[in-house]
């Protein structure tokens, strides 16, 4: 019955067990292949809400996007495929002035499900939209504040100067 129903033959086909167990191998193949070869379809885009210029560098393990700074409300997109495996990451540091440096997630594949910044980074379909906002209060991943800027360097300098007065 599982031969009628998988091939759309009858017993009496010449066709063997072992080429059957093969064309079963190179359809599965060739489905693997398809997912794996689909356009780039997961977006990263961070958009300056500064009011200063911010500096961006992103990068993954493979891929270096390179330095850039983007001016108040400019934006910087980029799309990638995930690897089969689900470990894509893509981190970026920030800075701004008067903000400390900053490294952020920017975006975690589906095998990092319990590490996500929020939930809008994280689809098993195409179209993943991580959509990050950079404000003097934070990083916000769509409206949901993810982390705060870390303090700048000079600020405990300063502060601990001042108290020793």
């Amino acid at each position: 019955m599982f031969d009628q129903f998988m091939f759309g033959m009858k017993k009496s086909t010449n066709m063997s067990h072992g080429t059957k167990r093969a064309f079963v191998v190179v359809v599965l193949c060739m489905i693997l292949m398809m997912l794996m070869g689909q356009a780039q379809c997961d977006l990263v885009t961070i958009v300056n809400k500064m009011y200063e210029p911010l500096n961006v560098h992103c990068q993954s393990k493979d891929t270096d996007l390179g330095a850039r700074t983007l001016a108040r409300l400019e934006q910087y997109s980029w799309y990638f495929d995930q690897d089969f495996i689900g470990t894509t990451l893509y981190n970026c540091d920030f800075s701004a002035v008067g903000f400390g440096l900053a490294h952020v997630d920017v975006f975690k594949g589906w095998a990092y499900k319990k590490e996500l910044p929020c939930q809008r980074c994280f689809d098993y379909a195409c179209d993943t939209n991580c959509f990050w906002v950079v404000m003097p209060s934070g990083f916000y991943c769509g409206s949901v504040l993810w982390t705060l800027w870390p303090p700048h360097p000079l600020s405990n300098k300063m502060l601990n100067s001042t108290n020793g007065l």
